[in-house]
């Protein structure tokens, strides 16, 4: 399997999860995504921007975030969201605000809407969850070769 290395690597974490969700999308060509952005559905896939990438670096993403999805499932749904099925901030931010505790009645925040700059402080994070948790990969990969070699 080839290593991502993200700190070597010219393409960011943001680069990588657009990847990512190209080739989850292309490899579920047939199944239809829930809700998806209006610039998704006029703006093509395909074509130039960024590349889907290849399937090891892919799997690797999706074991991070199918981490997530079992550990930390408001990180997940944020990245499955944005990346997935192309929330710009905004809709995200109202997604959000009608999820969240604290946005409901009797929370915190009752009758407040969340901010979009306040959901894309929410998005990095899960962003640089996703990223440690390929780091914590690569390096184990690195000590199962090591054991190999011995």
């Amino acid at each position: 399997m080839s290593e991502l290395n993200i700190d070597n690597d010219e393409l960011g974490i943001k680069e990588h999860l657009v990847m990512w969700g190209r080739w989850c999308k292309g490899s579920s060509s047939n199944a239809q995504l829930g809700h998806q952005s209006i610039w998704s559905t006029i703006l093509p896939s395909g074509g130039g921007g960024i590349s889907i990438g290849d399937d090891d670096t892919m799997l690797q993403i999706e074991k991070a975030v199918a981490y997530l999805k079992a550990y930390d499932n408001q990180n997940y749904r944020l990245i499955k969201l944005k990346y997935l099925y192309g929330y710009s901030y905004q809709r995200l931010a109202q997604h959000l605000t009608k999820k969240m505790k604290d946005y409901q009645k009797g929370g915190i925040k009752d009758g407040m809407k969340m901010c979009d700059k306040h959901c894309k402080k929410l998005v990095d994070n899960a962003e640089s969850r996703v990223e440690h948790l390929l780091k914590c990969y690569e390096n184990q990969s690195t000590v199962d070769t090591d054991r190999a070699m011995i």
